[in-house]
């Protein structure tokens, strides 16, 4: 900004940029855990923790044009998006790509639990840890087909359902708990 209008637009963008973070932060937060829990440090793995480095910084400019728009439509206007649509074909692509990086990034951390599976001989995992590790992955392919369903909405949908290829994403709040419930009570003692 070079006054101060300008760096009182600029800083409504802090809500975009607080939850894009936030975003970034659970994918990050799943590959620490990750690292902690398995500690492994082979080919594969450093493989599929670059591509989680690659997809997140190609995933960070449609991220913060979602939550921009996002944000700017529930405050009404009060938070200024930063990014325009022409079109409601444009809003269309966005979600496709925002749906193509978070289903990427998603499958990335399935992929380091399903290595990491693949390894328990190797880690000397029990069977409640191997339990608990493939519980985690397939967290995160719910977090991986959920994007897809979002893609599918803003492909398929008639355009007054679009709003729909966003809101999709509500249902992690359903779908996750109710599947660690169940994978809990599968557990192996």
């Amino acid at each position: 900004p070079q006054n101060f209008d300008e760096m009182k637009s600029a800083m409504k963008q802090v809500p975009a940029f607080a939850a894009s973070f936030a975003n970034i932060m659970m994918f990050w937060y799943a590959h620490h855990i990750w690292s902690r829990r398995f500690g492994l440090d082979d080919w594969k793995s450093i493989f599929l923790s670059l591509i989680l480095i690659f997809v997140v910084l190609v995933y960070v400019y449609p991220l913060k044009a979602i939550y921009s728009g996002a944000i700017q439509f529930f405050s009404f206007g009060f938070f200024e998006s930063y990014f325009t649509l022409s079109s409601a074909d444009d809003l269309r692509t966005l979600f496709v790509i925002f749906g193509a990086g978070y289903c990427a990034l998603s499958l990335s951390i399935v992929m380091l639990y399903r290595h990491a599976v693949a390894c328990s001989d190797e880690l000397l995992l029990s069977s409640g840890e191997k339990h608990l590790s493939q519980t985690m992955a397939g967290i995160w392919i719910i977090q991986a087909v959920v994007p897809i369903i979002s893609i599918l909405i803003a492909l398929f949908g008639p355009i007054n359902w679009i709003f729909m290829a966003g809101i999709i994403y509500a249902s992690f709040g359903i779908v996750i708990p109710w599947y660690v419930n169940r994978r809990l009570k599968l557990m192996p003692d």
